[in-house]
């Protein structure tokens, strides 16, 4: 073996923190999850538009609101049924409410990396990309917390194929090899 050639266990571990990554970070899931996103954005923005032009109210006020629900309604119907469909363990209610707690410490998260990228660090006075990195990380924190704990299915998603797609649980035991 020369020396360039990695030893054969760090071929392993490298596979395998790539195949952990995959896993965590499957393509056609991530790209769902940020089309999701967009749609959830245009969503409340549509709708905050909407408000403005058709009612004569503050949209700083209720209708803000009501936008950002808005597209967390929709989002989380697009994320239930289309990005991490699978058979889930706990109610669609549960879901929903940890969905909306998610998104608010998600929330928090963003602005805090906001102010310290805007104010502390490398954009200081950028607005547009103090944002967008804060934005990115936010979203990685939101992809990750509900990939593991509010869109897990019922059964081992780890198991198989790592599609993250539980079959129905038929109640006959099967064993796997």
């Amino acid at each position: 073996m020369s020396e360039i050639d990695p030893a054969p266990e760090e071929v392993e571990a490298g596979e395998s923190t790539v195949k952990k990554a995959l896993h965590l970070f499957p393509p056609g899931i991530l790209w769902k999850f940020v089309l999701v996103g967009l749609l959830g954005f245009f969503t409340q923005y549509f709708v905050l538009t909407y408000i403005d032009k058709t009612l004569d109210v503050d949209i700083t006020r209720w209708p803000f609101w009501v936008s950002v629900e808005a597209g967390i309604i929709v989002t989380f119907i697009l994320n239930d049924q289309w990005v991490f469909k699978t058979d889930y363990k706990n109610s669609i209610f549960i879901r929903f409410l940890s969905y909306e707690g998610t998104l608010f410490i998600g929330a928090i998260f963003q602005w805090l990396l906001f102010m310290v990228f805007y104010a502390h660090i490398l954009f200081v006075g950028n607005r547009f990309w103090a944002n967008a990195w804060a934005v990115f990380f936010a979203t990685i924190w939101n992809y990750i917390i509900m990939r593991k704990f509010i869109f897990k299915g019922g059964e081992d998603e780890d198991s198989d194929n790592g599609s993250g797609s539980a079959g129905k649980h038929t109640g006959s035991d099967t064993v796997k090899e």
